[in-house]
């Protein structure tokens, strides 16, 4: 299978903004225009779904905040308006350098990221991980989600999404299992696009809702709310959950 952090490193140096929210206004060429478009996504995000938590478990405390798979810093800069302190992790040096040109003045501490999230000490009174595991091999990614679980401080708060399953047909599946699960498949259909041959992809794993409750379950999560969205042909799982 294709390598998904050298993956993800190549979009954080060639189209940060569009790998983090796949929208023609945010490609390298087109962001100027719509940087702050691409902010105030994130600002609504942010504001939406803290309402949505505390509405369903009560007021979260606001110390520190976690965002796993920060990117540029969408979703990160907006928790500055609402806890004391942020940490934003992510395995992309270039994600991770431009999230702190967007960042300057902000309590927001940017740290390069690894599975077992060593940089990220302490507990956490909210984390956040959007549009990210998906990109995850299901197996890491459930070792992730559990580091993530445990950095939940007891009363603490997350929000974590992830992919369900695809919905393409047979032809589309057949490309994708080329692209990334067949030895130089996925140059291959670079070359058939026109593209550069080391172009980058993304990878979009499933994950069993039934095992990743269960997670949550086991790190003392007993209240949990569940979202189910549409992403362009794959149905994903938001899970909103306080921990006890």
């Amino acid at each position: 299978m294709a390598n998904s952090d050298s993956n993800w490193r190549l979009w954080g140096e060639r189209d940060p903004y569009y790998a983090v929210l796949t929208d023609p206004r945010f490609r390298d060429g087109s962001i100027e225009h719509n940087r702050r478009t691409f902010f105030e996504t994130g600002e609504v995000f942010i504001r939406h779904w803290l309402a949505q938590i505390e509405m369903h478990f009560g007021a979260l405390p606001r110390g520190r905040a976690l965002d796993f798979g920060c990117g540029v810093g969408r979703l990160t800069l907006p928790l500055t308006d609402h806890f004391e302190s942020v940490v934003g992790l992510d395995i992309s040096p270039a994600m991770l350098e431009e999230a702190r040109r967007n960042s300057v003045g902000r309590r927001i501490n940017y740290l390069l990221s690894d599975d077992a999230l060593s940089r990220a000490e302490g507990q956490f009174d909210f984390v956040n991980s959007f549009i990210v595991l998906q990109h995850i091999p299901v197996k890491r990614g459930l070792k992730v989600l559990n580091r993530l679980l445990e950095s939940v401080a007891p009363g603490g708060g997350c929000l974590i999404q992830f992919s369900i399953r695809r919905r393409h047909g047979w032809r589309h599946e057949l490309l994708y299992r080329l692209r990334h699960r067949v030895p130089g498949g996925q140059a291959l259909m670079n070359l058939l696009r026109g593209k550069a041959v080391d172009a980058p992809a993304m990878q979009m794993n499933e994950y069993s809702l039934d095992v990743v409750l269960r997670r949550f379950h086991e790190c003392g999560f007993a209240k949990m709310l569940v979202r189910f969205e549409d992403h362009g042909g794959t149905d994903t799982a938001m899970i909103l959950a306080r921990r006890s």
